[in-house]
Order: structure tokens, then sequence, then C-alpha cells
């Protein structure tokens, strides 16, 4: 009985953790707000810190596997862009493709997400890092 009362406290902390930074996300990271911004900012963290931070995958397999529109990506998109948040610059393999390239204004934001991350999760939990 003892187990399972740890393992629900358990699952709680982590409930509660995520309601924490899902709060700080929406107050502190305009990009999170939407769907689309959200799925956007998660592949390019994911593909930027994969490949030193150049995207050097094509811009479909970026906007591939949601259900959104490439329309709705490509707004959020070109907003990134105007926010300073990401490049597309030409594929030096295939001019006729883009990739995407973070800025230090994306690193920045992704940084201070992670910060937070931390910050919350260590309130909850014991985290030893590997």
């Amino acid at each position: 009985m003892e187990d399972v009362e740890k393992n629900q406290d358990e699952w709680w902390r982590l409930v509660i953790s995520l309601a924490e930074l899902h709060q700080w996300e929406l107050e502190n990271h305009p990009l999170l707000e939407t769907l689309t911004g959200r799925h956007l900012y998660y592949r390019l963290a994911q593909e930027s810190v994969k490949n030193e931070h150049v995207l050097t995958r094509a811009l479909k397999d970026v906007f591939g596997g949601m259900h959104f529109t490439e329309k709705a990506l490509r707004t959020r998109m070109r907003q990134m862009e105007r926010e300073g948040l990401i490049k597309a610059v030409p594929r030096p393999d295939d001019a006729r493709s883009k990739q995407l390239i973070p800025t230090e204004k994306f690193n920045a934001l992704m940084y201070q997400h992670a910060e937070q991350v931390k910050k919350i999760f260590d309130k909850h939990f014991l985290l030893i890092e590997k």
C-alpha cells in the first residue's frame, strides 16, 4: 500500500510540475501559445540541438507528421522569421529548397525555457544529471 501512495505522489508532483510549466509558457513564451507555434518550436529545438544549430532537413520534413496544414505552419514560420527567431536560407546542396537556421535569439529563448523546466522540476523532484 505504501508503494501505491508513493507512486501516486510522484504522479501528482509530475502533473503539478507540468501545470506550472504550462502556465509559465503561456505568460512568458508567446510562440508556445498556439499549437502550430508549439510544434515548430519543439521541432526546431530538437533539430538544432541534434544538428549543431542548423536544421538541415527539408522543410516538408519539419512540417510533416502533424494534422496542421502546410499553410498554417508556413504562416507561423514567417512570423518566427519576422521576430528574428529563425532564418530561412537556400540549402547549400540544393538552392531550390531551404533550411532553417535558428538565431541567437531562438537559442536564448530555448535556454531560458530549459532553465525554467529545470527550476520547476527541481522544486518537486531530485534531479540527478547523467
